[in-house]
């Protein structure tokens, strides 16, 4: 959705020429044309989301959401100017507002199928699983195709409400057996219940449908070692890293996958993730007198964020909470730190020296996107080994930690990268190396490497901030 630029708008006949203009690629002339039009008639709603519609296009977006606010002023009735004006909020990757901006279309307009689809796939976003269940059910009212089923399974996986989603998945096949996303999420769908052999045949439908699934692709690999088969999942892994774009999950398994099929860790695992782990120390953003300044800020921020939820679903969080993106919408003190945070990323991406065919170090982001949340643990809290699978980078910040950590040879409540997750029955030792937080430090890592976070005791809480960097364009 971030990627689409606002729908042209339900123009009349007398607009034509300026929309063939701008698929012949005369977007100046375009442009002249939409304005002149506005000045004949500036209280036209239909040429204010004409004129938006094609501004956006040089990426004018503060002038085309003017536009397209006046517009809805001025027709409130009118679904199509609210969907463009929603698409260009997530174009902006503005997502708090665009949710916002979704939740008062779909009081104004409940039966369109459009606006509730969106509105769940923002809910969803956000981990509102409950929430975006009711909006693909209020879709599925108005629009019946079988693709808003595979949504609706989507978030009823997300809820561990395995049964259901197998069977809504079943259902958007029998309607549509060309559909290659709902056999990949009913690959996943089985493997929730233990069914490895039929999550691999789902798999492998969905492959067949869409050779370039990468995502099937990938989780077919993972069905074929959790089956005894790994030299079947090396090539699987091995053949995605040097056919299609780096995959997270194909480069965080490879290894694990070889040393299935060998008995021990490919030589030099430790060593790579020593290379790979970067460790940097924030400087205070402006604003702030010293970086305990800005962690006592953000512990309070933090321990009274509303999006808190303790032990979410799906998540690797253990007796501990997690908030939502805290960047939807941004607020203090976490707009401060986003500032501090990207100095030292910018800084860290300066320092990678290119490598050809790495899974990482190939290519060095220019700008890029954050998704940052915060993590909560209680005594005993941990969360266990995982990957982020939508970052391209990820890393953790420390906040506050209790004086109980562990020292030397104690590992209470380090973060340890290396180890595979819980439910994978390793057949080898695995090779891992754990590192000391330490407040105001920042780990950086590729999003990848599986990581975890180790118990630990004592009554103050481990309070973290963890982010994913998403590239939008690279370095040259």
């Amino acid at each position: 959705m971030a990627n689409e630029r606002p729908a042209a708008p339900t123009v009349p006949e007398r607009y034509r020429q300026v929309l063939e203009l701008m698929e012949q690629g005369k977007r100046g002339i375009a442009e002249k044309r939409a304005r002149d039009m506005l000045a004949e008639t500036p209280e036209d709603a239909d040429t204010m989301a004409l004129l938006a519609s094609v501004i956006v296009e040089r990426g004018a977006f503060e002038e085309a959401e003017r536009l397209l606010i006046a517009a809805t002023d001025l027709v409130p009735d009118n679904p199509t100017t609210w969907l463009n004006l929603g698409r260009l909020l997530q174009q902006m990757r503005r997502w708090g507002d665009a949710l916002d901006h979704y939740e008062r279309a779909a009081a104004l307009f409940p039966a369109n199928a459009r606006v509730s689809a969106t509105l769940g796939q923002l809910y969803q976003r956000a981990n509102r699983f409950a929430d975006a269940e009711t909006q693909y059910r209020r879709t599925l009212e108005s629009d019946p195709r079988p693709v808003h089923l595979v949504s609706l399974g989507m978030v009823l996986l997300r809820q561990e409400r395995v049964e259901e989603a197998v069977e809504t998945f079943q259902t958007a096949i029998a309607r549509n057996p060309n559909l290659s996303s709902a056999y990949g999420n009913l690959g996943n769908a089985e493997q929730k219940r233990g069914n490895i052999e039929a999550a691999a045949a789902a798999y492998e439908q969905a492959v067949a449908l869409n050779p370039k699934d990468s995502m099937s692709y990938v989780s077919l690999g993972l069905a074929q070692l959790r089956l005894g088969r790994a030299r079947e999942a090396v090539e699987i892994f091995e053949r995605t890293l040097a056919r299609m774009e780096p995959d997270r999950r194909a480069a965080a398994w490879l290894p694990f996958a070889r040393a299935q099929e060998f008995g021990e860790m490919p030589a030099g695992y430790r060593a790579e993730i020593g290379n790979l782990v970067t460790r940097a120390t924030l400087t205070p953003p402006e604003g702030f007198d010293g970086m305990k300044a800005l962690n006592a800020a953000l512990t309070a921020a933090l321990q009274a964020d509303p999006s808190l939820v303790w032990e979410p679903q799906g998540k690797a969080t253990r007796k501990g909470g997690q908030t939502g993106l805290l960047l939807d919408s941004p607020r203090e003190p976490f707009i401060a730190f986003e500032k501090a945070l990207r100095v030292a990323i910018d800084a860290h991406f300066d320092s990678i020296k290119r490598e050809p065919r790495h899974p990482y170090r190939n290519q060095i982001p220019q700008t890029y996107q954050l998704d940052l949340w915060g993590t909560l643990l209680s005594e005993g809290g941990h969360q266990h080994s995982h990957i982020h699978v939508g970052g391209w980078m990820s890393g953790v910040y420390y906040v506050a930690l209790p004086p109980t950590m562990g020292k030397d040879e104690a590992h209470d409540g380090w973060i340890e990268f290396g180890h595979p997750p819980p439910e994978f029955d390793a057949k080898f030792e695995p090779q891992t190396i754990a590192y000391e937080p330490r407040e105001g430090d920042a780990f950086f890592f590729p999003s990848y490497l599986f990581h975890r976070t180790l118990p630990f005791s004592g009554d103050a809480p481990r309070i973290s901030l963890a982010f994913d960097v998403k590239p939008t364009s690279w370095r040259d």
